[in-house]
């Protein structure tokens, strides 16, 4: 790995709090708690076992997170897991991160939504402090549920809170189940980032045209609907052109990506390609332990695979952080230390 890889500022958008646990940690809290349906209590085949196959759906590859939440429970494991993703985020020489959980999954043994979002907020808050780290969080609502006005009330009760997300499941659960949580959001002035996976052609349309994201979580399938012919860039849906057209983030997970199926490398990936045709590219871990990977390497797989110059990173992490749900005085201070 290049030095400039680990030390060069970095900021993350997209981070699932529940994805990112250390495997260790998930060990440890799995045997305080007596949870005994862990695949393997041994580091090295339970993170084997955790990695998601390229032959798998998504929804398949999403059962590893039955495991994580079920240790996420209670007030102090969730701060716990919060501190600690704040504390390898700022070891890895990231900045600026933005942490995104569904609250209401951490209800099934008596916390109240309230309860568990005042606990990661906690852990943000003294994360923070301890970690030289700004970060904030985001509140996911899950497709495959009817709950979702219920997670952006949330939202607008806590004005700490930086944003709303659709998460989970995406073939067969279109995001325009939750219009109405969406109207409340818009309705409120929260912000707004959806999920519009690869699986899902339709999903970027959905998310920016009909239901107004600011944001796009992932999104690399919008490749499929540009043509670029001589170094031209022309448009083949509306939502593509809308989504260049406002500079709408793109929330990129490479690994994660070639891990769930989309290429077969990251070489193959469409980032450097969206990244040249002037789309607003970020890059993002998705899950840390899903994935088993870092922003740190998540930037050096996109250095060996396109030749990204340090220059070129610092770039893309100004527009992340530029892109960022942070309030602006914040925002000012990060992009000062790039």
């Amino acid at each position: 790995m290049n030095n400039w890889s680990k030390t060069v500022p970095k900021a993350v958008l997209h981070d699932h709090l529940d994805g990112g646990l250390r495997v260790s940690t998930l060990i440890e809290l799995a045997n305080k708690q007596n949870y005994t349906n862990l695949p393997s209590t041994n580091t090295e085949d339970l993170l084997e076992w955790i990695q998601p196959k390229p032959n798998m759906s998504l929804a398949l590859n999403l059962e590893a997170w039955d495991h994580t939440i079920a240790v996420m429970q209670d007030t102090e494991s969730i701060y716990r897991v919060t501190m600690e993703a704040l504390e390898d985020l700022s070891n890895d020489g990231v900045i600026y991160s933005e942490l995104r959980f569904a609250p209401l999954v951490h209800c099934q043994k008596g916390l109240n939504p309230t309860e568990v979002v005042d606990a990661v907020l906690h852990g943000i808050k003294d994360g923070e402090r301890d970690f030289n780290i700004t970060a904030g969080a985001i509140l996911c609502a899950m497709r495959h549920l009817k709950n979702s006005k219920e997670v952006i009330n949330l939202c607008v009760e806590n004005s700490d809170i930086f944003a709303f997300d659709l998460a989970g499941p995406e073939i067969g659960f279109s995001a325009l189940n939750h219009k109405e949580a969406l109207e409340i959001a818009h309705k409120n002035n929260v912000n707004v980032t959806l999920h519009a996976d690869w699986e899902v052609p339709e999903g970027i349309h959905e998310v920016v045209l009909d239901l107004k994201a600011h944001r796009i979580g992932h999104g690399s399938q919008i490749i499929d609907d540009i043509i670029i012919d001589n170094g031209n860039l022309h448009f083949k849906s509306d939502a593509a052109r809308y989504v260049f057209k406002n500079n709408i983030a793109l929330e990129l997970c490479p690994t994660s990506n070639m891990q769930c199926g989309s290429c077969e490398s990251i070489s193959e990936h469409p980032f450097k390609k969206l990244y040249d045709t002037g789309f607003n590219v970020t890059i993002n871990t998705d899950n840390r332990l899903m994935s088993n990977t870092t922003m740190s390497e998540e930037v050096q797989n996109l250095v060996d695979a396109f030749d990204f110059s340090e220059n070129q990173i610092r770039k893309i992490t100004y527009n992340t952080i530029k892109a960022g749900f942070v309030n602006d005085a914040k925002k000012n201070e990060l992009l000062g230390k790039l």
